[in-house]
C-alpha cells in the first residue's frame, strides 16, 4: 500500500475485524495495531529504518489544560527523503481519567523496529504497568490521527 492508503488501511483492518473505532477496548486497538504492521508494507518504507511501531503511555495535558492518561500505539513511516515532512504517524490513543493510580504509573515509551520483534513487542505491551493499568477500563475517549509528524 503506498503512504496515502494507511489511515484507510487500518481502517479497513478494523471493520473486517467486526469492531468500530468508537468502541475498542485497548487490547483490541492495540493486537489490530500489530497485525497490521506485522501484515502490511508500505511502498517507499523499508522495514529496520523507516516503518517502525512506537508503544507510548502517560499523563499529558498537551498545553490544553486537562490532563488525560493516554495509551498509544504509533505506526511511525518515513518515507524517501528523509525530510520531516516525510514522516507520516498513524497513531491510536486511548484516553482516561487521570486517576491517582494512573498518575503513579510512570510515563514511558518504546519502539519495536521491525516486524520480526513484534510478538516480543507484544509480550512487553501486555506485561507493562501501563496496559495493565487499563487493561479492562473503558477509555473516555479513542483517537486515530494519520499525518505528516513534521
Amino acid at each position: 500500500m503506498d503512504l496515502t492508503a494507511v489511515e484507510q488501511g487500518f481502517m479497513d483492518r478494523i471493520a473486517k475485524a467486526n469492531r468500530a473505532l468508537a468502541t475498542l477496548k485497548v487490547s483490541d486497538g492495540i493486537a489490530l495495531m500489530l497485525n497490521f504492521y506485522q501484515d502490511e508494507r508500505v511502498e517507499g518504507c523499508e522495514v529496520d529504518d523507516s516503518d517502525m511501531l512506537l508503544y507510548q503511555w502517560g499523563t499529558y495535558d498537551w498545553g490544553k489544560g486537562a490532563a488525560a492518561y493516554e495509551v498509544d500505539i504509533t505506526r511511525q513511516l518515513i518515507g524517501p527523503g528523509f525530510e520531516d515532512e516525510d514522516i507520516f504517524q498513524l497513531s491510536l490513543t486511548f484516553k482516561f481519567a487521570p486517576t491517582i493510580e494512573l498518575r503513579a504509573v510512570e510515563n514511558g515509551n518504546r519502539w519495536c523496529p521491525r516486524p520480526e520483534e513484534v510478538e516480543s513487542f507484544r509480550d512487553f505491551i501486555h506485561n507493562s504497568p501501563a496496559f495493565q493499568a487499563v487493561v479492562d477500563q473503558v477509555p473516555q475517549s479513542i483517537v486515530l490521527m494519520y499525518g505528516s509528524a513534521g
